[in-house]
């Protein structure tokens, strides 16, 4: 079988976003447009279809890639007969769990304005993190959770992000935009006024995946946003003594921890955004590689 086929017999989510298009196309034309299914289908899942070449295009619409030998595999499945009346299994959108991140998101943002919940949250993140900052230096403290938070974040970013959906979203409106070019200088209204509802089409996909684009912000933020209202606190709290004033920067010389060094912001949180984002990039440059070498 074909081994975009077989991905799908992997696959129950692609299953359903295969059987959900090929409804729609097979009850027209035989061709299928995201806006036929964007009320049934995530843009993820459309993307996926595209990424793995089960949808190919046909103008300025797309059709299933042997819809004869899907139509047999999802009956094989037990699929078929349900993708019209089901939703997708995993649409990829904000479930109750990211729902509640987001809140949370918002108001752990909220609280970097307000002195009196920072220091409630930065209190009651000490009964967790104290230990760590009584048992290392100050700076060594910052680099750690530095790294940690990276760590954590790259690795939910990497996992809710929908880089290949958003860069084949792109690769279509650039050729879209080619295309509406060449047809305006040929002056052919009739390919413009298509291609521009192409372009509407792109346009809307385009700012429902924006909206999945921020799932993977607020669960980092919900992570990253306690650790750093704490190392906050704890830089000006006068119950943790065991933190040092000031260190010694590299050409900068001594400088307490709480000086402002770029706008207002301190030295502390210079160095914590500087080393979490060389660990970020590093983290990432090496996970590509591994997976390049695998």
């Amino acid at each position: 079988m074909d081994t975009s086929l077989d991905a799908v017999r992997e696959d129950e989510g692609l299953a359903t976003a295969l059987s959900t298009v090929l409804d729609a196309a097979e009850a027209g034309d035989g061709t299928v447009a995201w806006t036929d299914v964007s009320d049934r289908l995530d843009p993820v899942q459309w993307g996926r279809l595209l990424d793995h070449g089960l949808l190919v295009p046909a103008g300025d619409r797309f059709v299933v890639d042997d819809p004869t030998a899907a139509r047999e595999l999802l009956a094989e499945t037990e699929l078929d007969d349900d993708a019209e009346s089901e939703p997708l299994a995993d649409t990829g959108g904000w479930s109750s769990a990211d729902k509640v991140a987001g809140v949370g998101a918002v108001a752990l943002m909220a609280s970097y304005q307000l002195p009196g919940a920072r220091d409630l949250i930065g209190q009651s993140v000490n009964t967790v993190l104290g230990p760590v900052a009584a048992g290392l230096p100050f700076v060594a403290t910052i680099t750690l959770l530095a790294v940690l938070t990276a760590a954590v974040s790259t690795t939910i970013r990497r996992r809710l992000q929908t880089k290949s959906a958003m860069d084949d979203l792109k690769t279509r409106m650039n050729d879209v935009r080619d295309r509406l070019a060449d047809a305006r200088e040929r002056g052919d209204d009739e390919a413009v006024e298509r291609l521009q509802a192409e372009q509407q089409e792109l346009m809307t996909e385009q700012l429902s995946m924006f909206k999945h684009m921020l799932k993977p912000m607020a669960w980092t933020v919900l992570i990253s946003a306690p650790v750093f209202l704490w190392l906050s606190w704890l830089a000006v709290a006068p119950a943790a003594a065991i933190t040092p004033t000031a260190t010694v920067f590299p050409m900068l010389g001594r400088i307490v921890w709480t000086a402002k060094i770029v706008g207002p912001l301190q030295a502390w949180t210079v160095w914590y955004i500087a080393t979490s984002m060389v660990s970020g990039l590093t983290i990432n440059k090496t996970i590509e590689r591994v997976g390049v070498g695998a």
